[in-house]
């Protein structure tokens, strides 16, 4: 059930309270049929026994007298004989026939005479009855009473009444107030909530406030910060690495491309060795380029990417950031297509040139043989820029918004198929960024991918 907590809790709240109202009500309405019954039971039968002993001390017209004397007004009587036919009768609903049957009446001669509930009059009210033997002249009569159980009905509906219009509003009173409840004693949860969604994986020095009170939240708050001690010390630690191995990396791999490029210049290398050092050498560029990338991003992690800008003609910049690129595109037989408006930028030419030759690298790359990357610098709206247009397979759209993360690569299959790091288009966009600029890309699956870089055009200081 993928519902609030808040809102779970006052389901719980009001279905408890719903099943103790139910259950006392229940219990309030058997407990009090059962008390009204045991009272009309005990004057029931006080009547009965006054009924009897004068009718048998001092015949029917007694009988009469007290009958309206001591019956309620709704009550009844009625005298039988021996054979149950009725000699005297009292009351508006005693009917001309015996109101008890064959087996109370012979119950009662045995003066065993219990209480029992039978329906008189046209509206077939209920009403207790009970009968006593009330023996005169020699004869076995019997003297039945009645009472209405109307009033006790009456009682029993208006307790009925009143908890179907306290049920519900207790109901509804219970479920706000849980609410209310459940919303104050999780507020520190959802500020928590609120504070942890804050933190990025640039702002894992920040913590989260603990509340000053010693209970499972406060312990939740210690926790969680306890969690981003370890997360940030962890990525530190990352960073650290990173930047060291990265810093080792550079000088064996000058090195090598030193050796590797005195290699090239002999003139007794057979073509079959040349391709080979090449080769070597092209892995060398691209190792060299990821450790580049590396270390431009651990300067962004410490908060020390430097930017030396000076005017940079962005024309200029494109030419130089494809011409070491151009023999990669000629060897998948791709045609690379410089183009654009005339326009500057303020920049630092070092970044920018990375920049640009990751955006370059990865379209040729991603690129069939045979296709078009097109390169072209634009100034619109404030903006001046670059973009990079290919014929690739295009982004998917749930992917759009990752394209630019770190070590994120839409197929990783392919990802390994063509090389690279993840890397090169999050240097991108942490370039652009450090210029005051941005980055995006526009893309259609099946239909190539358009990735641009934007710089102010005038730049703040």
């Amino acid at each position: 059930m993928n519902l609030p907590i808040r809102v779970r809790l006052t389901a719980w709240y009001v279905l408890v309270l719903a099943a103790i109202f139910v259950a006392i009500g229940a219990f309030l309405v058997v407990q009090l049929r059962s008390d009204l019954q045991d009272k009309t039971d005990s004057e029931l039968r006080s009547d009965a026994l006054q009924l009897a002993r004068d009718y048998r001390d001092e015949g029917p017209a007694d009988f009469l007298d007290v009958s309206r004397t001591v019956l309620p007004p709704d009550g009844a009587a009625q005298v039988l004989d021996s054979e149950g036919r009725v000699l005297h009768t009292f009351g508006r609903v005693a009917a001309p026939t015996a109101m008890v049957g064959p087996d109370v009446q012979a119950a009662a001669q045995r003066s065993d005479s219990p209480v029992h509930t039978i329906t008189l009059g046209a509206r077939h009210e209920h009403y207790r009855v009970v009968a006593l033997p009330a023996a005169r002249l020699g004869r076995g009569d019997l003297v039945v009473a009645a009472a209405s159980l109307d009033a006790d009905e009456e009682a029993i509906n208006r307790l009925l009444i009143l908890l179907a219009i306290a049920g519900p509003a207790a109901l509804l009173a219970t479920g706000l107030g849980g609410w209310l409840l459940a919303r104050q004693a999780l507020a520190p949860v959802q500020r928590m909530t609120s504070q942890a969604a804050r933190i990025g994986i640039d702002d894992l020095d920040e913590r989260i406030a603990v509340p000053r009170v010693e209970d499972e939240v406060g312990h939740l708050a210690v926790t969680l910060n306890a969690m981003l001690d370890r997360l940030e010390n962890g990525v530190r630690d990352k960073q650290r690495l990173i930047a060291d191995a990265s810093h080792e990396l550079r000088t064996p791999l000058a090195v090598m491309r030193a050796e590797l490029d005195v290699s090239l210049r002999g003139d007794d290398l057979t073509p079959a060795a040349r391709e080979v050092l090449e080769s070597a050498r092209e892995e060398v560029d691209r190792m060299s380029r990821t450790v580049s990338n590396l270390l431009t991003l651990a300067a962004v992690d410490e908060g020390r990417l430097e930017l030396l800008t000076t005017r940079v003609v962005l024309h200029d910049a494109i030419s130089a950031a494809a011409r070491p690129l151009r023999p990669l595109a000629d060897a998948k037989g791709m045609t690379l297509t410089l183009n654009g408006d005339p326009c500057e930028a303020q920049a630092d030419p070092q970044r920018l040139h990375q920049a640009l030759t990751n955006f370059i690298e990865n379209a040729i790359k991603f690129s069939p043989a045979d296709g078009e990357v097109r390169v072209g610098a634009w100034q619109r709206d404030g903006e001046v820029g670059v973009t990079v247009a290919d014929d690739g397979p295009g982004i998917p759209s749930d992917a759009r918004a990752h394209v630019f993360d770190r070590f994120y690569r839409v197929d990783g299959a392919r990802g390994r198929a063509v090389g690279g790091s993840g890397l090169g288009l999050a240097i991108c966009r942490e370039v652009a960024v450090a210029h005051g600029g941005r980055v995006w890309v526009d893309s259609e699956e099946g239909a190539g991918s358009a990735f641009s870089l934007a710089l102010p055009a005038e730049p703040g200081d």
